[in-house]
């Protein structure tokens, strides 16, 4: 009963306030949980304390969106110290690279003719821009543009914030955007020595990445998390076992209304007890 891969509100997808998701652990029995915000720090605090309140063993956590080898990669970081004041810069720096692009983005959106401006962007500069920002976004002023009504009430509407994101980036409305994100190399170099580095949901990564990634400071691999299947996830284990890498596990919610069909502490395994040891030591160190 462990999930080491939650949003809040803090994320601009997360559906649930700090206080809603650790109420939400303790019905569920959830032993061990991290808030892992996109690119936000803002919710720890709370889920610290609301978490101690009901006996729940908490670690504070971040998402962070780095590039590396032309592919967008997640950086997972854990038990570093509150008000750490490297990564309070780092954030700076990245969301406002992040968030001055967006107007790339705003601008392609009118090329197709959507009325769309800054500030219809629910939450602008907050976290980063997710499908929920943008397609929020379009909906103040085009909800009757019938290129979103597979989105608002047709057969999409399901999950409609996911599918939006993947269908815009399928159109390269996202082309070049991700280009701005801080390297995955350098990031782990300047965590290394502050918290605990997780690559979350890596998917099909090789091996020979790893052990490089391994090198720069990673100290292991999401290798439980709804993003996989069962092969992809025995294919994880396995690489973390022959690189050394820990292996972790995180549900990645959001909120049924954000990513319907995943479920908090929904995790088909459980991190090594030997990174849970690390987390624990490492944040001991930090408090």
């Amino acid at each position: 009963m462990i999930d080491l891969h939650i949003h809040t509100t803090g994320s601009s997808d997360g559906q649930h306030s700090p206080r809603e998701i650790v109420e939400m652990s303790r019905d569920l029995g959830l032993e061990s949980v991290a808030f892992a915000d996109h690119m936000d720090v803002s919710s720890i605090e709370e889920g610290f304390a609301r978490a101690t309140e009901h006996g729940i063993e908490f670690f504070p956590g971040v998402e962070l969106s780095t590039w590396y080898e032309g592919t967008e990669h997640h950086l997972l970081m854990y038990s570093f110290v509150f008000g750490l004041r490297e990564l309070d810069e780092f954030l700076g720096r990245a969301c406002s690279g992040i968030w001055d692009s967006a107007s790339i983005l705003i601008d392609r959106f009118r090329g197709l003719g959507y009325d769309i401006t800054p500030d219809d962007v629910s939450r602008w500069g907050k976290s980063v821009p997710t499908g929920v920002t943008l397609l929020d976004a379009l909906k103040k002023r085009n909800s009757h543009d019938g290129r979103l009504t597979e989105y608002l009430s047709g057969p999409k509407a399901s999950s409609p914030y996911l599918n939006f994101y993947r269908d815009i980036s399928r159109m390269g409305l996202l082309d070049g955007l991700e280009m701005i994100l801080p390297g995955l190399g350098e990031t782990l170099e300047l965590f290394r020595e502050k918290g605990v580095l997780v690559l979350a949901h890596p998917g099909k990564i090789s091996e020979e990445t790893l052990v490089k990634l391994k090198g720069c400071g990673l100290a292991g691999i999401e290798a439980y998390s709804s993003h996989h299947d069962a092969g992809t996830t025995n294919h994880l284990v396995a690489l973390a076992r022959r690189t050394g890498l820990h292996v972790s596990a995180g549900s990645d919610f959001h909120g049924h209304a954000i990513k319907p069909g995943i479920h908090l502490g929904a995790v088909t395994g459980v991190p090594d007890e030997r990174l849970m040891a690390l987390l624990r030591e490492a944040l001991r160190s930090r408090i």
